[in-house]
């Protein structure tokens, strides 16, 4: 299976709108583990603000000491925001967004031209590496707004991959 050709229309065409990736069915625990993992991964890019409960305001995310972990604890409110400097498998990523929710986590891509095969692939393989963290995870991507809808090609295409890219 040329795993590029099944999945490159979800990718290259940019048609403005903000495809999903889910990583869902985590404990509390398997969120604030995989997001501090991703986090050492790289860093918070821009400016962007949570709302703190305790404060009862926004509040930049860069003075939370541990954002996942608040949010678990019910400190602060589900948050987004964009990831700089993503790497995987030495492939810088294009910019994504990483939400934490009361499921998991979920993250956003923009369409077009700088994803590349060699980028869906990383892309793929930062994903096999958060399921490593969470095994339950149910990883899949969806258009915007879908939800209840995953793209199965995507998820087919995804399992081929980790199917053949097992650690020693």
């Amino acid at each position: 299976m040329n795993l590029w050709n099944h999945v490159k229309h979800l990718f290259e065409k940019d048609d403005g709108s903000l495809p999903d990736i889910y990583v869902e069915n985590l404990s509390s625990e398997e969120t604030v583990a995989v997001y501090e993992w991703l986090m050492g991964q790289c860093e918070i890019a821009h400016n962007p603000k949570l709302w703190s409960v305790e404060k009862q305001l926004d509040v930049p995310i860069r003075e939370v000491a541990n954002p996942a972990r608040a949010f678990a604890e019910g400190r602060v409110e589900t948050f987004r925001h964009c990831l700089a400097g993503l790497r995987s498998h030495g492939v810088a990523l294009p910019e994504l967004s990483v939400s934490v929710e009361p499921d998991g986590l979920s993250f956003d891509y923009q369409m077009g031209k700088h994803w590349t095969e060699r980028k869906v692939l990383a892309l793929f393989e930062l994903l096999r590496q958060v399921q490593r963290l969470a095994p339950q995870a149910k990883i899949f991507q969806a258009d915007e707004g879908g939800h209840s809808c995953p793209n199965v090609e995507f998820s087919e295409t995804f399992t081929a991959y980790v199917a053949t890219h097992t650690d020693a």
